[in-house]
């Protein structure tokens, strides 16, 4: 009973970082703001990668832990 609701917080967090990792992976694909500063705008990119690639990590732990808490 408490491993299903255990199963369940997981999921959660899941498809929250899923959720924001590949929206953040689609910002980071989309043309940054305009800017007078070329690093300004590869910042920006920067920073999307790191965040998307991070949201997917995540998610991808919390998927191991569904699987080894079976």
């Amino acid at each position: 009973m408490m491993s299903n609701l255990f199963d369940a917080v997981l999921f959660a967090g899941i498809v929250a970082a899923a959720g924001l990792g590949i929206a953040y992976l689609i910002v980071g694909f989309l043309p940054a703001p305009e800017s007078n500063e070329e690093h300004a705008k590869v910042k920006y990119r920067i920073e999307n990668f790191f965040f998307g690639i991070g949201g997917v990590v995540i998610a991808l732990v919390l998927w191991l832990g569904i699987i080894f808490n079976s």
